[in-house]
This record gives C-alpha cells, sequence and structure tokens, in this order.
C-alpha cells in the first residue's frame, strides 16, 4: 500500500535576497539601540556598551531613547520612521531584540 501526504500549506518558495557584506570590525562604526523597554533595558544597553567599548574604542552608539518603544501601543509609528531615523543618524548596525 502506498500512501501519499499532501502538505496542507503548500512549498515554501524560496526568495534570496543579497545580504550586505559584514564588517571587518566594529571600530568607528555607529551602531543603533532598539528595544522593546522589558528586560532592564537601561542595564542591557549600558552593559553592551561597555563590553563593546572595550574592544573597539571607536564605536560610537545610539541610544534606544531617540527611535522609540519598538514595541506597545505605538510600535508602528517607531516601525514606519525607524528606516529615516536610522539613516539621520548614520547607523551602520543595529542591537535589537536583547533580553535581561
Amino acid at each position: 500500500m502506498v500512501y501519499e501526504v499532501v502538505h496542507p500549506l503548500g512549498r515554501r518558495a524560496r526568495q534570496r535576497k543579497a545580504r550586505a557584506a559584514l564588517p571587518r570590525s566594529l571600530d568607528g562604526l555607529t551602531i543603533g539601540e532598539l528595544s522593546n523597554y522589558k528586560f532592564d533595558s537601561e542595564f542591557t544597553f549600558e552593559a553592551i556598551e561597555i563590553a563593546l567599548r572595550k574592544r573597539y574604542p571607536g564605536i560610537k552608539f545610539v541610544s534606544h531613547k531617540e527611535f522609540g518603544d519598538t514595541y506597545g501601543t505605538r510600535e508602528s509609528d517607531v516601525i514606519r520612521t525607524l528606516p529615516d531615523k536610522l539613516k539621520r543618524f548614520q547607523c551602520d548596525a543595529v542591537i535589537s531584540a536583547t533580553a535581561g
């Protein structure tokens, strides 16, 4: 006896996108901090900044306060304005989804 199985969601279509080249170093880069204001964001970002500044003295940070809460009642507004703010603050990369 042979059974045929059909997945109810169908086949996944692969979408390949070009990835940005990773920097060789974070030294001299500007890092934006995105937060959902959970898990003691102030402490977490302070600890991350201290650790990264020891390793990359020329690194710069843009505080999560500049971007707003990425979760909650104004989440859609914050996400909608994110590309413009990242450009304005000249962010090369972001740190997001931190946990305590």
